[in-house]
């Protein structure tokens, strides 16, 4: 049997198995104790989007400049082996971002720039871009064949949205703050998996405010933001990352419900399997919040809708398991009843949610905790 990435573990932590074991059974150059093979990606997962098949755009120069970025760990471990390939003049993100705001302002009239932030301040309202208001205000010095000039010029307006926007001078969020917010949640989730889903919630209210998403299609917000990460996969890796949270806090619970409401409702006619993965993650979210008739709800709809398709039946397993940290009774005839009926139905991608191994692990659960309680007893 095989294991699909965003199934939940069987060593039983509640988490995704992509964020729990897999790793681990990777590192270690074996087979899951209890499968026999591992998958990658699920086979339910709806194709992940390359960048060039979503937007058909070229990466924006902003992500190249922060790929080049010396202080990269990946750059670093480039020019360990090829120092050849340093260039000791070339002026980075980093090191423009280092620099106090009268520096940079420095820098610009050192290229024939008069800054003035009123008309900057304006343009930053109208574009998202920094890169392209540079292009618009300075077109001499952006679009310079020398990049000591062009690159300088156009990191020196990201840096300076970015700090205005901190000093609410401008409102709106620049396409590279969001890229740069993105991928710091990436950066925290191994240091602080809160504060990175406090990040990415960030993220999302941007997406929100500035994107139309209830009138765009997920390749339409692909486009437009084209930046680091693919938005389709980060949405993913955000609902994937709240679960794990929600498992020792239900604040983030909170957070997952107000995150999957929202996106159902902006995305409701993209593909059905991605759909209805979030939904059954909405219905595991409210059980988690201590909505548990919500959840257990969402799971049964997702029954009746798709009673040949395992991911339901899982999810109101799931929702059972969560019951007694509700303060209810324990359930587990119900969630080895529920399994079995997808067993028995059957489903016909059970072996892809390891349905055997499930059933098998619950009996064993059930039968050991059948023999403490007789050794319990008087």
């Amino acid at each position: 049997m095989k294991i699909g990435r965003n199934t939940p573990c069987p060593c039983g932590s509640g988490k995704k198995y992509k964020k729990c074991c897999l790793d681990k059974d990777q590192q270690a150059g074996q087979k899951h104790p209890h499968k026999d093979d591992i998958i990658q990606p699920h086979p339910q997962e709806p194709v992940r989007k390359t960048r060039q098949e979503d937007s058909g755009n070229r990466i924006r120069p902003y992500v190249i400049a922060k790929m080049c970025d010396p202080t990269g760990k990946h750059v670093q471990d480039v020019l360990s082996r090829r120092p050849e390939l340093s260039e000791k003049n070339k002026i980075s993100v980093s090191q423009i971002r280092s620099l106090p705001t009268e520096q940079i302002i420095k820098q610009l009239s050192e290229r024939g720039i008069s800054y003035d932030q009123d008309p900057f301040i304006a343009m930053c309202e109208k574009k998202d871009s920094a890169w392209d208001v540079a292009g618009m205000l300075w077109p001499k010095q952006a679009k310079s064949y020398s990049k000591d000039v062009s690159d300088i010029v156009c990191m020196a307006a990201c840096i300076l949205w970015e700090r205005l926007y901190e000093e609410k001078k401008i409102t709106r969020v620049s396409v590279e703050m969001l890229d740069d917010w993105m991928e710091n949640g990436y950066k925290q989730l191994d240091e602080d998996r809160f504060d990175a889903c406090r990040i990415w919630m960030r993220v999302w209210e941007t997406f929100k405010n500035d994107y139309d998403l209830a009138s765009n299609s997920i390749k339409n917000i692909e486009a437009q933001f084209n930046g680091s990460q693919s938005f389709f996969n980060w949405c993913q890796d955000f609902e994937m990352e709240l679960i794990n949270a929600s498992i020792d806090s239900k604040e983030y619970a909170d957070i997952g419900v107000a995150y999957l409401k929202d996106f159902i409702a902006c995305f409701a006619d993209e593909d059905d399997m991605f759909i209805n993965q979030f939904k059954s993650s909405l219905g595991e979210f409210y059980c988690r919040s201590g909505d548990q008739a919500a959840g257990e709800e969402m799971m049964s709809e997702l029954i009746r809708q798709y009673p040949d398709k395992a991911f339901g039946y899982i999810g109101m397993e799931i929702a059972f398991s969560i019951r007694e940290l509700n303060g209810q009774a324990p359930a587990h005839v119900e969630r080895l009843k529920i399994l079995e009926d997808a067993k028995k139905y059957p489903v016909i991608d059970g072996e892809s949610f390891d349905l055997d191994s499930r059933i098998s692990h619950l009996k064993k659960e059930m039968a050991n905790l059948e023999t403490k309680r007789k050794q319990n007893l008087p």
